[in-house]
């Protein structure tokens, strides 16, 4: 267990020596960071008193409404970072969430079926949350890239329609642009998480969670794999719905912003 108070001393210290040093070194940033600690311990608090009730209850139904407000916050987010302004392109982000995610977040439940765990806020919680939090990073450059090519492609989308494609392989191009730096980017997200500060402090804390070393390795492991499939399948699924809002009524590329 952690001692809460020593906890809290030690944060305060880790806190005084950077003000001290940045003070001593002429650097002004105390404005900034008190409302960088208020905005973190905001987001701390609220966060953790919906975990911390969720956990106490362990109701299916709670955690899948959480799970799906994540849905619905991650996808805001794409948006936000992809740039995209109309809201009707978040129902691309949503779609590709959803199926990403409950695709590999479901198999993930399959490695502890032998027990009720599974289903438990202790374990679908930071599975769903991990899962959503990598997909919405690699969809949000997928998408991002994907509506440039709209964008600055649009000579190229009626040459390839002018020579007998059809709209579906006109956007070909497009489509794999987006696949493609989805994969780039998962796969650098991959190997970035298995870095010595991330792996070794998610490993850590599935240890103190009372996993062995070989479980919290196999399933930090199949967490890497697991939000790379998801990106991919996002991505696929995110493009496709897109498709919708990329053409008008004609077959015409919209002017996408």
């Amino acid at each position: 267990m952690v001692n809460l108070w020593i906890a809290l001393a030690l944060g305060a210290v880790f806190m005084i020596i950077p003000i001290v040093v940045m003070g001593m070194a002429g650097v002004n940033t105390v404005g900034k960071m008190m409302k960088g600690l208020f905005s973190m311990a905001l987001r701390v608090g609220i966060i953790g008193s919906i975990v911390y009730w969720l956990v106490q209850w362990d109701s299916i139904a709670l955690d899948i409404v959480f799970v799906i407000i994540m849905l619905f916050y991650s996808a805001i987010e794409v948006k936000v970072k992809a740039r995209l302004r109309s809201t009707s392109y978040v129902l691309p982000a949503i779609a590709g969430l959803f199926v990403g995610t409950m695709l590999t977040g479901v198999g993930m439940s399959l490695v502890n079926i032998t027990s009720l765990a599974a289903l438990s806020a202790r374990f679908m919680l930071p599975v769903f949350a991990i899962l959503l939090t990598g997909t919405a990073d690699v969809l949000a450059r997928a998408l991002s890239m994907y509506y440039a090519g709209l964008r600055h492609h649009n000579q190229f989308y009626y040459y390839m329609l002018g020579n007998g494609a059809t709209h579906h392989e006109a956007l070909g191009y497009l489509t794999r642009r987006a696949v493609q730096q989805a994969a780039t980017r998962g796969i650098s997200a991959m190997v970035g998480g298995t870095s010595v500060g991330a792996g070794a402090v998610m490993m850590w804390a599935m240890i103190m969670g009372g996993m062995t070393v070989v479980d919290a390795v196999v399933l930090f492991v199949l967490l890497l794999f697991g939000v790379f499939c998801s990106s991919i399948v996002a991505t696929v699924v995110a493009v496709k719905v897109a498709r919708r809002y990329s053409l008008d009524a004609y077959g015409r590329m919209k002017n996408t912003k």
